[in-house]
C-alpha cells in the first residue's frame, strides 16, 4: 500500500522543502500523513473541477504544483473558492500536496523539463543557491543552456508558441542576432533578467514580464513572456514521471479537466 506519507518522502526527496521560498507555502496542505492511498491526481492548480474529476476516479490524494493556501487561513465560510476546495477535499477525506518553487529550484524540475523541451544542452542552474551542507544537491532558480544549432530569433519565437502551445507571447524588440545561448524561467521568472544577460544568454524565457522589462534594446538580449501556465504546465509531467517510476504499478494521472486560467480574444 501507499500512503500520503510516502509520496511527501518522495516529494521531498526530489526536492527538499527547505529549498523553498519565503513566501511558499509547499508540502502537505490537506489530509493525514497515515492516509491509505487509492490514487493520485496531478495538476497545476487545485480547483474544484479538478476536486470533483478526483472523486469521480475513486482518487483520495491531488499532487499540485502551486499551492490552494499561500497565506494563513482565519475563516471557511464559502466565500472564495480556496474555502470551497477545502470544504470539498476534506468532507471527501482527499489529501493535497503542492510541490511549489523548491520543484522550481532543482536541477530536474520544471526549468529542467522547460530546457528538455528546447533541446538545450551544457545546462546549469541561472541563479544558484550555496550548498548548506555537503550532503545537499545543486539548487536554484532558473536554467541556462545552448542550443545545439544556432537560430534565428524569428524561428525560435515560433518554435516556443508551438513548443508550450502558446495562444500568442509577447516579446522585446529582436536584438537581430542568432539565438544560441537560452536562459529561461518557468512562472513568474522576469527578476532574473540581468541574471540571464550576465551568463550570457541571447534570450531569457520566462512565463510573466512587466512593461518596463521588455526596454532592451542595446543590451543584446531578447525577453520572450510565453504565459505563467504555459511555461509550468509540463510540471505535471515531472511529477508524473517520479511517481511511475517509483510506484510503477500505482494508479497516478494528470488531470484532463484543467485548463489554462487565462483567456485571449
Amino acid at each position: 500500500m501507499v500512503t500520503v506519507n510516502d509520496i511527501s518522502i518522495l516529494m521531498e526527496d526530489f526536492a527538499p522543502l527547505s529549498y523553498q521560498e519565503d513566501y511558499d507555502n509547499a508540502g502537505l496542505i490537506v489530509g493525514k500523513s497515515d492516509l491509505v492511498l487509492k490514487g493520485i491526481l496531478i495538476c497545476l492548480d487545485v480547483t474544484e473541477q479538478v476536486i470533483d474529476e478526483a472523486i469521480s476516479l475513486g482518487y483520495n490524494m491531488i499532487l499540485s504544483h502551486h499551492p490552494l493556501i499561500f497565506k494563513g487561513v482565519k475563516s471557511i465560510t464559502g466565500k472564495s473558492y480556496v474555502d470551497d476546495c477545502l470544504v470539498k477535499a476534506i468532507k471527501n477525506d482527499i489529501a493535497i500536496y503542492a510541490g511549489h518553487t523548491n520543484v522550481d529550484s532543482v536541477y530536474n524540475g520544471v526549468n529542467g523539463k522547460i530546457a528538455e523541451l528546447l533541446g538545450l544542452l551544457n545546462c546549469r542552474i541561472l541563479v544558484p543557491e550555496p550548498l548548506k551542507n555537503g550532503s545537499e544537491q545543486e539548487h536554484g532558480l532558473g536554467m541556462v543552456g545552448d542550443l545545439p544549432v544556432a537560430e534565428r530569433e524569428d524561428d525560435f519565437l515560433k518554435r516556443v508558441k508551438t513548443t508550450f502551445r502558446c495562444q500568442c507571447i509577447r516579446h522585446s524588440v529582436p536584438t537581430g542576432r542568432l539565438v544560441k545561448r537560452v536562459a529561461v524561467c518557468g512562472g513568474s521568472g522576469s527578476a532574473f533578467l540581468e541574471d540571464a544577460k550576465k551568463a550570457g544568454a541571447d534570450v531569457f524565457l520566462t512565463g510573466e514580464a512587466r512593461h518596463h522589462e521588455f526596454f532592451t534594446q542595446g543590451q543584446h538580449i531578447m525577453l520572450i513572456d510565453a504565459g505563467h501556465y504555459e511555461t509550468e504546465q509540463f510540471t505535471k509531467e515531472v511529477f508524473f514521471e517520479l511517481i511511475s517510476k517509483k510506484f510503477s504499478t500505482f494508479a497516478v494521472r494528470i488531470s484532463t479537466c484543467e485548463k489554462n486560467p487565462v483567456y485571449y480574444l
